[in-house]
């Protein structure tokens, strides 16, 4: 009837103004602000009451991605409140994963949580998200090692995380940084020992630019597959090499490239008589 309609339309205005007053200006629905927050009891009340876990913030980032980053004691349990109505073709499709969020904190209790909870452990950031970083890491086990948490690489290892899918190594990182343990659990889960820097490959394996200093590690790589010929091979083979820049405005000109390299994040590594450079 004419008045039923009338009710019904009136009823859906109602709802809409409502929907409109419960979302925040920059879209964060009431869930993501409870979770954002903190607040447990608002989170599982919204949830009991069927909120939308899989409507993004602005940033394009789920509640469940903001629960896995924040150091809140009582976001683990909000954790572990959202993973059942969180859709993880939807966490896929925002171009980056809880993992990552987590790794990136060193939130290894939350880890632990979405590792158990079956979330992918190779998932790797989409071409945006990996843009952000200047070293294009792509995995959680990437974070994990360059944050030096040897915790999270040990999980991580455990639920199958393959050492090798990113561009530069998460070898050659713990390598660098001089952990012998993250290099041995790398190394006894399948990581490439011989692998090249794609935008500046070498005649020898990358790793040992990051070793030498450690003759130990060095030791260890090569007895664990180390390819110890080709760092006799030169590219030049008897032919002269090219010239090495000794004029002094040509050594600063090297220099204050080095330095405007430095700041921009990107290291130079001297193997004499040639610069190698890697984004770091």
């Amino acid at each position: 009837t004419p008045q039923h309609c009338r009710r019904q339309h009136h009823h859906c205005q109602h709802h809409q103004h409502h929907q409109h007053l419960y979302q925040a200006a920059d879209g964060a629905t009431p869930l993501y602000e409870a979770t954002k927050n903190g607040h447990e009891q608002i989170v599982e009340l919204l949830i009991s009451q069927n909120a939308d876990a899989n409507k993004p913030g602005k940033r394009g980032l789920l509640p469940l991605h903001i629960a896995a980053q924040r150091g809140m004691l009582s976001l683990k349990c909000i954790v572990s409140m959202l993973i059942p109505v969180t859709s993880k073709a939807r966490v896929r499709r925002t171009g980056i994963s809880p993992l990552h969020m987590a790794v990136e904190r060193n939130r290894d209790d939350v880890l632990e949580t979405l590792i158990e909870a079956g979330f992918d452990v190779n998932a790797q950031l989409s071409e945006e998200q990996s843009q952000l970083y200047e070293d294009r890491r792509s995995t959680a086990l990437y974070f994990a090692v360059i944050n030096n948490n040897i915790n999270a690489v040990r999980m991580l290892l455990a639920a199958g995380a393959d050492p090798n899918l990113d561009v530069f190594k998460p070898l050659m990182v713990a390598a660098r940084q001089g952990c012998i343990q993250t290099v041995t659990l790398l190394v006894e889960h399948g990581a490439d020992i011989n692998a090249t820097i794609p935008t500046h490959p070498t005649t020898f394996p990358a790793v040992y630019m990051f070793s030498m200093k450690y003759l130990p590690m060095f030791k260890y790589l090569l007895d664990h597959g180390g390819h110890a010929l080709s760092c006799f091979d030169c590219t030049y083979g008897s032919r002269p090499h090219p010239p090495i820049k000794t004029s002094r405005s040509e050594r600063d000109e090297v220099h204050d490239d080095n330095l405007a390299l430095w700041r921009r994040g990107v290291q130079v590594i001297s193997v004499s008589p040639f610069n190698f450079m890697l984004i770091w």
